[in-house]
């Protein structure tokens, strides 16, 4: 399939991203954003790429660099927080829909991580552009307390890169879950993370969820993988999440078996990203 590179010029700074040209009549517009220590790629590996998919549907798909990430502006040490790219990323999508929106219901988002984190942040702001849903999912609202300490045990400054070992024991589930050249793969998309980043979510990230979730006000679709090695996975703790979004019309939930936390990369990513397509076309239905 075909992408292109973006780039959005947005309140004097520059968001980069992917896009692809599928772009059935009458569809939703489709951005993604990616999680933390990788940059829009991620949703593009071979075998297992969201875009691919999207395009051969029919959807278009603008895969958004996070600000630090890829080709997009870093935020100001005293501005790199979650809720000041969500203005930013609020700002850049507005730009696409004025641009590409003529005709189309609305928005959705579908995020990963601390991309999810971000899209429920963006949802809370009640964005001028017609939000019609979002996805999330690698995200939760408890850390294991060792993932907490290992993040106060890095450097203070700078970006960090987290060793390969440690990426795949965190990041991916058994072997069983996942093929080794996927994992290979992904790391064309892999970025060195802001340790800034890594504290606020597992520390303001669960402090605000409730507050921030209850002023989401669309549908909501949350996956969490049995093998996430980022937060504490349960049946109660997925459904305690879910149990925030006070104001959605309706959230579907899903503990997603066999699969780790770049659940995208693993052997269900199909079965994830057509879900997650099946949402995005619910959405633009019920909007319509």
């Amino acid at each position: 399939m075909t992408t292109k590179q973006l780039e959005l010029p947005v309140h004097g700074r520059t968001i980069t991203g992917l896009t692809t040209t599928g772009d059935a009549p009458g569809s939703p517009l489709v951005v993604a954003l990616h999680g933390g220590g990788y940059n829009s790629g991620y949703f593009h590996v071979a075998g297992h790429s969201l875009l691919d998919l999207a395009e051969t549907a029919g959807f278009r798909v603008f895969s958004l660099d996070r600000p630090g990430y890829g080709g997009s502006d870093t935020l100001p040490d005293d501005e790199a927080t979650f809720g000041a790219s969500a203005g930013l990323l609020d700002a850049a999508v507005g730009a696409l829909w004025t641009e590409h929106g003529a005709g189309r219901p609305g928005v959705v988002l579908l995020s990963h991580s601390i991309g999810s984190a971000i899209a429920v942040h963006i949802a809370a702001r009640r964005p001028r552009w017609p939000l019609l849903g979002i996805s999330l999912h690698g995200v939760g609202d408890q850390s294991p307390e060792h993932v907490v300490n290992a993040w106060h045990a890095m450097p203070t400054s700078g970006p960090v890169e987290l060793p390969s070992e440690q990426r795949r024991a965190l990041l991916y589930g058994p072997e069983s879950t996942v093929d080794a050249d996927a994992v290979e793969a992904a790391k064309a998309s892999v970025e060195p993370v802001s340790i800034g980043e890594m504290l606020e979510i597992v520390e303001g990230w669960p402090a605000n969820l409730a507050k921030l979730a209850a002023e989401v006000a669309v549908p909501v679709q949350y996956t969490l993988a049995e093998h996430d090695g980022l937060w504490n996975v349960s049946e109660s703790r997925v459904a305690a999440f879910a149990g925030y979004f006070t104001a959605a019309p309706w959230v579907e939930t899903r503990l997603q078996p066999s699969a780790g936390h770049n659940l995208d990369h693993h052997r269900l990513s199909l079965a994830l990203h057509l879900r997650q397509l099946a949402f995005v076309s619910e959405c633009a239905t019920r909007a319509s």
